[in-house]
C-alpha cells in the first residue's frame, strides 16, 4: 500500500471519528465530507452547518505534514464562520501549531485515535465576499440575485459581489450546501447504528467516485 493510499484511508478514519463526535450534539443541519472552495482550488475536509453557522474543518492526520497548512486555513478563514484543525497528536509542539491564531478550533487526535476538543473556534464574520461567491453555482447565484436573464457566469459573480450583503451571500451557501448534500447525510442518519463506520462516509460525499478509500 502507497504512501498517498495510507494517508487516505488514515484521513478517512479521523472523519469517521470526527462525524462521531459531531452527532453526538443533534443541532447540526448539514455534515458533509470534501466540499470544493476558491473555485475548486480548495477542498474542505469536513464542513458543518449549525444554526446557521458554517463550519470548516482541515484534517492533519499521522501521515500527513504541516507544509501547506498555513495556506489552507488562510483560505479556510476567508469562507468559514468558524475553523477547526483536526490534528495527530504528533504535532502537538510544532510551532506551526502552536502559533496558530486564537481563532483557529484545535482538535487533537490522540496516539488511541479518539478526538479531543483542545480549544474552541472563534466565530469569524469578517469574512472575503469574492471567495463566499465562489462557492455558489450558476442556480444559486440566479436565486440569489433573483436574475433569470442569460447572464454569463462571472457576470453573475460580480453583480452579486457588489449588490449582496455577506450575511445574505452566507444564507445562499447554506442553501446550496443543504440542497447538494442533505439527502445524504438524512439518509446517514436514518441508516447509522448508534456510531458510523468509514464506509458511511459515501453518503455524505459529493462527487463519490474514488473518494472514499478502505
Amino acid at each position: 500500500m502507497g504512501f498517498r493510499r495510507v494517508s487516505c484511508v488514515e484521513a478517512n478514519i479521523v472523519k469517521t471519528a470526527l462525524v462521531n463526535m459531531l452527532l453526538t450534539d443533534s443541532k447540526y443541519e448539514l455534515i458533509a465530507n470534501e466540499v470544493p472552495f476558491l473555485n475548486r482550488k480548495r477542498s474542505a475536509d469536513m464542513v458543518a452547518i449549525k444554526n446557521g453557522c458554517l463550519i470548516g474543518f482541515e484534517i492533519k492526520s499521522k501521515s500527513d505534514n504541516l507544509r501547506t497548512m498555513q495556506a489552507q486555513l488562510d483560505d479556510y478563514q476567508k469562507v468559514f464562520n468558524k475553523v477547526y484543525l483536526v490534528y495527530s497528536e504528533k504535532f502537538s509542539k510544532e510551532l506551526d501549531i502552536v502559533k496558530l491564531p486564537k481563532n483557529v478550533g484545535l482538535i487533537v487526535i490522540d496516539n488511541k485515535g479518539e478526538l479531543k476538543v483542545r480549544r474552541v473556534a472563534g466565530h469569524r464574520r469578517n469574512l472575503n465576499k469574492e471567495a463566499l461567491i465562489s462557492m455558489l453555482w450558476r442556480q444559486d447565484l440566479e436565486s440569489l440575485i433573483r436574475c433569470h436573464n442569460k447572464i454569463e457566469y462571472d457576470e453573475l459573480k460580480q453583480i452579486a459581489i457588489k449588490q449582496c450583503a455577506i450575511k445574505n451571500i452566507q444564507k445562499q451557501i447554506n442553501r446550496s450546501l443543504i440542497g447538494r448534500y442533505g439527502e445524504g447525510y438524512n439518509t446517514l442518519l436514518q441508516e447509522m447504528g448508534s456510531k458510523i463506520i468509514l464506509e458511511d462516509l459515501f453518503y455524505i460525499t459529493g462527487i463519490k467516485k474514488n473518494r472514499i478509500v478502505f
